[in-house]
């Protein structure tokens, strides 16, 4: 009687184990268990004429490279227009002197300005890391980068004319 016992234990832990194991499939292929049902599939979508102003805020290298990224995706939209204002400690990247170690996110930098891109670095950043307008790349001489009197005026400069503001910043861990 005891085995009988134990077998029908066995028998009812497997059948609930089984059940709970498929719960997540179950609820992965049900709307029930989503707030609003299932997201719509929009991240091809091409906005046309875009105009914005990106204050990028940057801490170190990747900052920088992230920025790049992000500028190259606004860039793909046809029309895009697109400047971008860097500050932070982040900034010395751009400095003449520091252009070997950090080559590969510079010529980023720099095929973004020849798609169009203007880049303005923030004065007081520049200032802050012991650095003179006269220290950092120009990246194009088609458009070169400008050393400008701050970033919050010039944010509200191209504002006033028109462009949307757009704060990026690397989030880590």
């Amino acid at each position: 009687m005891r085995s009988y016992k134990l077998n029908l234990l066995a028998v009812a832990f497997a059948l609930s184990a089984t059940t709970m194991s498929s719960m997540p499939a179950m609820a992965g292929s049900d709307d029930s268990f989503a707030p609003g049902g299932t997201a719509i599939d929009h991240h091809t979508e091409q906005f046309k004429n875009l105009k914005i102003v990106m204050d990028l805020k940057t801490e170190n290298p990747a900052g920088v490279a992230f920025g790049a990224t992000v500028a190259s995706r606004i860039m793909d939209h046809p029309g895009a227009q697109l400047v971008v204002v860097i500050e932070g400690p982040g900034i010395s990247v751009f400095a003449k002197k520091n252009y070997l170690d950090h080559q590969g996110i510079v010529d980023n930098w720099v095929a973004l300005v020849d798609k169009g891109v203007r880049v303005e670095y923030c004065g007081n950043s520049v200032r802050g890391v012991g650095l003179k307008p006269s220290d950092m790349t120009g990246l194009s001489k088609k458009n070169p980068a400008v050393v400008n009197a701050g970033a919050y005026p010039t944010l509200a400069h191209y504002e006033s004319l028109g462009f949307n503001p757009v704060v990026t910043t690397l989030l880590e861990k």
